[in-house]
């Protein structure tokens, strides 16, 4: 009788790593794309899990289980990506993001400084010289980066952890039962965001409508000095599409826009907006990051995913009767005077004191006299209109 017990040659009782060790190497020059990437992820979490596959990396982060952030990374921007083992392996590993991307931004800032001694006309060489190195042995390994030029090499590294898989499945849009798709550019969103936040917004409500065969996008604002509404400008190139689904005339969302702008450093680094939303309120964005300094890479695609909140009635019906009230007056421009000594008539908003759209009867040179006083605001495109004082 042996005192000790046989091995187990069988392979499907031995661990994963012990049949199929898997390692992950990659190099790449695009540092300054990756300090973008990882600096807008930091917005929504200071730790994130990255899962390397053949197909690409997937950073995830989330915030109280109400809005998380996908990013995609195409192999495409690496010079060399190798993954070891066999075709369906993935690495996962938990990490904090934000010393990560502080690392990035800090290289950035070298490349920077250096690049803007040199000739202007010089953008191809931005970065080029500066090689970055990955390197993740599995499970109980660091994550190594190393950054590499022509003077000196400095490698980090970074603990690695375990993340229970933390998905928010339930926040994910449902692609079959989608009420809404708005199509923007970036640039002008990213004005729009910055200005509602300087205004000191509380709560953004998204008005979106098709009436009268008309695309029309409005963000509103409520805040400490009242309610102010940023309409998107109605061009292709800037609104690319407006669509809902069925017989929707509009649709109104409403965020909590200290949670919403959270998205605001993605957006600027952006070129493109995609947003979704379906009927159970979960609201998703799509943008695409393009990198100036690689005109072949396809782009990489951030995702975030948030919930509505629920709607004010009272601020829902202002807003719907604001917006008959334009209808009604459909060649009247959207502009109003802030010269309070005017009068506009008495409201009937439910006594809230509503400023009213200025009919213009009069002459040439009254019509310029009172443009003078307009005061309108532009945001890189898009006008804001305060509504309520």
């Amino acid at each position: 009788m042996s005192l000790f017990v046989d091995q187990d040659e069988d392979p499907a009782s031995q661990p994963p790593e012990s049949i199929h060790p898997i390692s992950f190497t990659a190099s790449t020059n695009q540092i300054i794309h990756l300090a973008d990437i990882l600096s807008s992820i930091t917005t929504i979490n200071a730790n994130a899990t990255i899962s390397i596959k053949q197909d690409g990396i997937t950073i995830y982060a989330s915030y109280n289980h109400i809005t998380n952030v996908h990013v995609t990374i195409d192999p495409s921007l690496f010079s060399y990506y190798n993954l070891s083992g066999p075709e369906d392996a993935e690495l996962r590993l938990g990490v904090d993001i934000n010393l990560i991307a502080e690392c990035f931004n800090s290289v950035t800032s070298s490349i920077t400084k250096r690049d803007s001694k040199r000739d202007k006309n010089n953008v191809v060489s931005v970065g080029e010289t500066v090689i970055c190195l990955l390197n993740y042995q599995g499970e109980g390994y660091p994550l190594v980066v190393e950054f590499e030029d022509n003077l000196i090499s400095e490698k980090l590294e970074f603990l690695t952890f375990y993340i229970d898989d933390e998905n928010d499945e339930g926040m994910a849009v449902s692609h079959d039962d989608i009420d809404m798709e708005l199509i923007v550019k970036s640039d002008v969103l990213s004005n729009l965001l910055q200005d509602l936040h300087q205004i000191n917004t509380q709560d953004l409500y998204i008005y979106a409508s098709v009436k009268n065969e008309s695309k029309q996008l409005r963000f509103i604002s409520t805040g400490p000095i009242g309610t102010s509404k940023l309409i998107f400008p109605n061009e292709k190139t800037i609104l690319e599409k407006v669509s809902l689904s069925g017989d929707s005339q509009f649709i109104i969302s409403k965020f909590d826009f200290v949670n919403f702008f959270k998205i605001f450093r993605a957006v600027k680094y952006s070129f493109k907006c995609k947003m979704l939303k379906d009927r159970e309120g979960r609201f998703s964005i799509q943008l695409l990051c393009k990198n100036a300094y690689m005109a072949n890479y396809s782009g990489t695609l951030m995702q975030f995913n948030m919930l509505e909140v629920n709607h004010d009635e009272y601020m829902l019906h202002n807003i719907l009767q604001e917006e008959a009230d334009e209808e009604e007056a459909p060649n009247e421009a959207p502009t109003i005077s802030m010269n309070m000594d005017m009068d506009f008539g008495p409201s009937s908003y439910n006594g809230v004191d509503v400023q009213r759209t200025i009919y213009d009867e009069d002459g040439a040179a009254q019509k310029r006299q009172r443009a003078q006083q307009e005061q309108v605001r532009n945001v890189g495109g898009a006008v804001e209109i305060p509504l309520f004082l």
